[in-house]
């Protein structure tokens, strides 16, 4: 019989023994590194929502101040200038002209802000009256 097969040598046991310590703890080396590196990813991940939230609500405010610039101060100046510019341009018929062709119905008259009428137009042609 060999000396190295034989299950009851107390060398050989010593050794597995010693071969099974030193696995076991590797694996729980192991293990308490993976719960640390899930436990700092996790925290990267919590700060970087945590950021996110604040970029979110600051641009949602920052929007809605333009928004309300927008609709306060350039809105109505741009309703300004077209009632200025076609008021200038009743005075000076090249102007006219020329604002002929973003006006066409209203002839230098700025577009009515009134809504549409609910009743459709006729379908007869204005001719066969």
């Amino acid at each position: 019989m060999d000396p190295h097969h034989s299950s009851s040598s107390p060398t050989s046991l010593d050794s597995l023994a010693n071969d099974v310590r030193t696995l076991r703890l590797s694996v729980q080396v192991a293990l308490v590194s993976l719960v640390i590196l899930s436990a700092a990813i996790g925290l990267y991940l919590f700060r970087q929502v945590q950021m996110i939230r604040r970029q979110t609500e600051f641009s949602t405010r920052t929007a809605e101040q333009m928004a309300k610039n927008y609709t306060l101060n350039l809105a109505t100046q741009a309703v300004d200038f077209e009632r200025q510019l076609l008021e200038f341009a009743k005075k000076n018929p090249d102007l006219q002209a020329r604002l002929a062709k973003f006006y066409p119905a209203h002839s230098g008259t700025p577009p009515s802000s009134t809504p549409p009428s609910s009743t459709p137009p006729s379908s007869t042609p204005p001719g066969n009256r």
